[in-house]
C-alpha cells in the first residue's frame, strides 16, 4: 500500500483499504469509545474518521449532542455518510473533506476530540494540535492513538516526529508544549498506545 493510498484510499484498493481498517481499527476504536465516556450531550469531534464506525457509535451515544468529523479522503467520505446517514439528516453529525490543519469550526466547539492513527500522517503537528486545542472548550479533552513502532517510521511519513524513534514521547511532549495538560498513556489498544490529555484553561 503506498503513501497515497494509506491517506487518502481511494479506487478500488482504496475500498480495500476502507474494509482492512474497519477490521484492524475496531479495537482502537472501542478502546477510545470506552475512554472518551461519551455524555448524551457531547460534542465530540474525531480527525481522519475513516468509515466512519466510530462516529457512528459516538452518535448513538450523544443522543442530545453533536459528532463531527473531517478527514481527506473522498472515498472515506462517501463511505462515511453512507454509514452514518439516519444521523446527518437530524442535524447530529456533519462530516467534512479535510485534514487537522485547517479544522472548519469555531473555537471552542468541541467538548471532546479523537484522532487515532492519523497522527502520522500531519505534516505540522505542532499547528494541527493547536488546531485541535483551538476547537476544543477548556477543560475539554482528547484522545490521541498512534501506531506503535519498535524503530524509526519510515522516511516518506509526512511527521517529523513520526519518523523518529521516539514517536510517543515526541508526542507526548508536544501536548503540553501546546498547552495540554493532564497528559498520560492509558494503555494499549493491541499495539497502539492511548494517549489522554487536556486543553489547560485560560
Amino acid at each position: 500500500m503506498n503513501f497515497r493510498q494509506s491517506m487518502q484510499p481511494h479506487g478500488f484498493r482504496g475500498r480495500v483499504f476502507g474494509w482492512l481498517m474497519d477490521r484492524f481499527n475496531a479495537r482502537a476504536q472501542d478502546f477510545a469509545l470506552h475512554r472518551l465516556n461519551v455524555q448524551t450531550t457531547d460534542s465530540i469531534l474525531e480527525i481522519g474518521f475513516g468509515t466512519g464506525r466510530l462516529v457512528r457509535k459516538l452518535a448513538k451515544k450523544a443522543r442530545d449532542g453533536f459528532v463531527a468529523g473531517v478527514d481527506p479522503s473522498e472515498l472515506m467520505l462517501h463511505k462515511a455518510e453512507k454509514r452514518t446517514r439516519r444521523f446527518r439528516k437530524k442535524g447530529r453529525v456533519e462530516l467534512v473533506l479535510g485534514e487537522a490543519s485547517a479544522l472548519p469550526w469555531p473555537d471552542e466547539r468541541f467538548d471532546k476530540a479523537a484522532a487515532l492513527h492519523c497522527f502520522h500522517f500531519w505534516a505540522d503537528p505542532e499547528h494541527d494540535l493547536a488546531e485541535v486545542r483551538r476547537v476544543l472548550k477548556p477543560g475539554g479533552f482528547f484522545v490521541l492513538i498512534l501506531r506503535r513502532r519498535r524503530k524509526a517510521g519510515p522516511k516518506w511519513l509526512p511527521n517529523p516526529i513520526s519518523r523518529s524513534d521516539q514517536e510517543i514521547a515526541g508526542a507526548f511532549q508536544l501536548l503540553t508544549d501546546c498547552g495540554f495538560t493532564e497528559t498520560r498513556i492509558e494503555g494499549r489498544a493491541g499495539s497502539s498506545p492511548l494517549i489522554t490529555a487536556r486543553k489547560a484553561a485560560d
